[in-house]
């Protein structure tokens, strides 16, 4: 099943609405200082050779590139009256990039649209920039990304590498996900909570546990740590249920069922977004649409590591 642009944008819009520290005890992503040595070189560079320079973050979620490159621009004598917009389909991603403080020297907004259909006008920008977040908007984000760029921009992306090692763990995070949902997990407790047939239903309870306890087997993934917390919850909620208020009990259960069903859609989607050969091909050829001399797609591999991470596409750096 694939997801649409408005049942993707469900998705994140609740996940960049929530608290960071619930964000990461929820999410399982990548921990975002990953890359960090390739975008302090990247933007150090970029906003280096202009005095009034304006970024374009694309897809930005958080805006963590984004606060990069205020660090950088608040550093630097060189750089006046700098423009930086976060550009995300979630409202609530958009509004946390606008709370950041910039620098004196620069300025900073949010503002929620898609990606694959900008609306600034041709050329805008002299940096355009995306970490794991323009390949979710399709191929026309990259075509709408060439048409931002000024003339002797720069452009930077880093994208999801389809088989790569975030990829594959996105894809177990999705199955295990999957796997609680299609349980009835939640459903079940609630019977149990409710009654009257509290018997029949701790017995159903006990039947979704076993088949469940085999998603907790084999590589370590955030979703399986999440399974392992939510079968001792379940446990205790059901089996000492006199204890609780049915209304809360039934409340953490629905509401654990969304943030389950939340999880399983991002991660979904994530895997979804990976890039092959194919598409980061295309992808180049149509960011190179506006002129810009686009390096070849580089594989990023994280040290220690041996599968990819991720690709990364960017202008050429001038010689």
């Amino acid at each position: 099943m694939t997801l649409s642009r408005t049942s993707q944008a469900a998705h994140w819009e609740a996940y960049w609405g929530a608290a960071s520290g619930r964000r990461a005890a929820l999410s399982g992503d990548a921990p975002g200082d990953l890359f960090d040595e390739i975008w302090r070189i990247f933007l150090a560079e970029a906003l280096s050779v202009r005095e009034t320079p304006s970024l374009l973050d694309l897809a930005c979620g958080a805006g963590v590139i984004l606060g990069r490159a205020l660090e950088i621009a608040g550093a630097s004598t060189a750089v006046n009256d700098a423009r930086f917009i976060g550009l995300d389909y979630a409202g609530s991603a958009a509004a946390a990039v606008a709370r950041k403080k910039p620098p004196k020297n620069a300025a900073i907004h949010g503002v929620a649209a898609s990606a694959a259909e900008l609306p600034f006008a041709d050329g805008a920008f002299d940096i355009v920039i995306s970490q794991f977040g323009i390949e979710y908007a399709g191929m026309n984000a990259f075509s709408e990304a060439a048409r931002m760029l000024a003339p002797g921009g720069a452009m930077q992306f880093i994208m999801h590498f389809k088989g790569g090692g975030i990829d594959r763990e996105c894809s177990e995070n999705a199955r295990v996900l999957a796997a609680i949902l299609q349980q009835g997990l939640f459903d079940v407790a609630m019977e149990a909570i409710r009654g009257p047939d509290h018997d029949g239903a701790a017995d159903k309870l006990k039947t979704g546990f076993a088949a469940l306890k085999p998603c907790l087997e084999g590589e370590r993934v955030a979703a399986k740590e999440m399974l392992a917390r939510l079968l001792g919850d379940v446990s205790q909620l059901v089996s000492r249920r006199q204890a609780y208020a049915p209304a809360e009990a039934l409340g953490w259960c629905e509401a654990m069922r969304a943030e389950v069903m939340l999880y399983e859609g991002r991660m979904r989607a994530m895997t979804q977004s990976a890039l092959d050969n194919v598409g980061v091909k295309e992808a180049r050829d149509r960011l190179a649409s506006c002129g810009a001399n686009m390096a070849a797609p580089e594989v990023l591999t994280p040290k220690g590591k041996t599968a990819p991470a991720a690709w990364l596409l960017k202008t050429e750096s001038p010689a």
